[in-house]
């Protein structure tokens, strides 16, 4: 191709090959300890009962990290050079990945001397070795988490703003297909290989990519700024962030199970820590509007693609996440007779609705190319509503054969809508912006994500004790309760479904407003 056709790069196409392979293997190891952390316990010896809630901080601190890295490394991106900072998250990336690797092998003997250093008694090793990897994880999902906005922000550098859409829908299906297969590919490792040589593996493509990436980028302009980095605003986001994820996700990992009368005994909004961030999001505006070199610009939340497709992007995440977490509900509750079929036929089912969303996510950009931001996207939006309305007709009798088209059509429309309104944001962005504004997009969608799972499991945990506690009589019988069971779980399941195809369509309705490139240059420009 000529740079022409490629953008305003000449080796623009292979740069972006180049960069989606680290953001791919990263957003595989978001989803590859499904597999690894039944190993982990084992090997550990860790007890089940009270090391689990530690053991899914393997999890959760990755998403954490992951989300508060995207907070200003994308605007450290904008100020110190897109390169840089990406072969910087790209080192960070690997070095985790070493150490969770031998975490439980010199880290762990580190950390004891340190322990004996300061404590007395005798310390659980193993759970210094779980809290090593816990660690190692943050580390590895911080780099992890810096090069997506940064890659997205890469294109916007690489392409002029008509010709952005088809790359960044690439990006956007590598980063999907990452975490679709991620699970699978655990699997398959730890079948057949220790646990740790999924990270082990990750170093050789690490170095090369490194070393190619360094090669190509070279000729790259830099962009860099005299702008200082806003560290307080930084710092008071990551708080804001940190804090919303934990108070949703700790709720949501409580796993509080009903039975008809009971009451939920822990809240799955954890309210304090929900006001911290609210204080802390306050306060980082606040910052923000005073700062000399802000973190994100305050004045590109009144340009009307900018703000628009940042809401679109946190309902696509929580209908999104509804769906995720739905469809395991319904199979082991209504569907699967073992815990064993109902993980295995999850986790089949989910590639229904992940793997059309990242394969559709590449023609979008070309749609968004020829039609404007608009109308591909209405069209998903369109299509996930429709594939959720039939999942509402889901019963206990339903068919996987029957379930999978409305699972593929409902992934399509989400892998046609998440390219435009990421087109429509950093085409929004002046080039000093760029980075940061990168990173609103999957942040976004990552705070939808999290609001939904925790939201939909507190809607439906009292939804089942409501309506079990109305519809079982006093002393009913073992056969009336399992029949009674089945209709409430159809119920709820349905009823979140309706749900996350209500928000589908205020997120339509919101992107009928999208203006096409050239009325948002003109809002730009006014």
């Amino acid at each position: 191709m000529t740079s022409k056709d490629t953008g305003r790069f000449p080796a623009a196409t292979s740069i972006l090959a180049l960069i989606s392979i680290p953001i791919f293997i990263g957003a595989l190891d978001l989803t590859v300890v499904s597999a690894v952390l039944p190993h982990v316990i084992y090997d550990l010896e860790i007890p089940l009962q009270s090391g689990l809630d530690n053991a899914a901080w393997i999890v959760s601190g990755y998403l954490l990290s992951y989300t508060i890295a995207m907070t200003f490394m994308g605007r450290l991106s904008d100020i110190h050079g897109r390169r840089r900072i990406y072969l910087l998250a790209l080192a960070i990336f690997a070095a985790g990945s070493y150490l969770v690797a031998v975490a439980d092998g010199w880290p762990t003997t580190l950390a004891l001397r340190g322990y004996y250093l300061v404590a007395s008694g005798r310390p659980d090793i193993s759970q210094i070795a779980l809290t090593m990897i816990i660690v190692a994880r943050m580390i590895q999902a911080f780099g992890a988490g810096a090069m997506v906005p940064v890659g997205m922000a890469l294109v916007g550098d690489l392409y002029p703003p008509g010709q952005r859409a088809k790359p960044l829908g690439f990006i956007a299906a590598v980063d999907t297909a990452g975490w679709v297969v991620g699970h699978l590919y655990g699997g398959i490792v730890v079948r057949f290989l220790d646990w740790r040589m999924i990270f082990w593996l990750n170093l050789p493509i690490c170095l090369l990519a490194f070393a190619l990436i360094a090669l190509a980028l070279r000729r790259l302009p830099q962009h860099e700024k005299a702008s200082r980095m806003d560290w307080l605003g930084a710092l008071l986001v990551s708080i804001s962030l940190g804090a919303l994820t934990l108070a949703f996700g700790s709720g949501a990992e409580s796993g509080i199970i009903l039975t008809a009368g009971e009451s939920v005994s822990r809240p799955i909004v954890q309210w304090p820590l929900l006001f911290i961030a609210v204080a802390f999001l306050l306060l980082f505006i606040w910052r923000q509007a005073r700062a000399k070199s802000p973190l994100i610009a305050l004045p590109l939340f009144r340009r009307r693609n900018f703000s628009e497709a940042g809401v679109v992007n946190l309902f696509v995440g929580f209908s999104l996440f509804v769906a995720i977490v739905s469809v395991p509900l319904f199979i082991n509750t209504l569907v699967a007779e073992t815990i064993d079929q109902g993980a295995w036929d999850s986790g089949w089912m989910l590639s229904a609705l992940t793997v059309p969303m990242a394969v559709a996510a590449i023609p979008s950009g070309w749609l968004t190319d020829r039609f404007g931001y608009r109308w591909p996207s209405i069209s998903g939006m369109i299509l996930a509503i429709g594939g959720f309305a039939l999942m509402t007709q889901w019963r206990a009798d339903t068919t996987y054969g029957t379930m999978i088209p409305h699972l593929v059509m409902a992934g399509i429309g989400f892998g046609l809508t998440i390219t435009p309104i990421a087109a429509a944001v950093v085409n929004t962005a002046e080039q000093e912006y760029r980075g940061s504004a990168s990173a609103l997009v999957i942040i976004f969608r990552l705070i939808g994500m999290t609001i939904g799972v925790s939201s939909m499991t507190s809607y439906g945990l009292q939804r089942v004790s409501t309506l079990s506690a109305s519809m079982l009589q006093p002393g009913s019988s073992y056969e009336e309760m399992v029949r009674v069971g089945i209709e409430v779980a159809e119920r709820v399941i349905g009823e979140m479904f309706i749900i996350a195809a209500a928000v589908c369509i205020l997120a339509a309705l919101l992107l009928y407003r999208l203006r096409n490139l050239e009325e948002a240059r003109r809002d730009s420009d006014g």
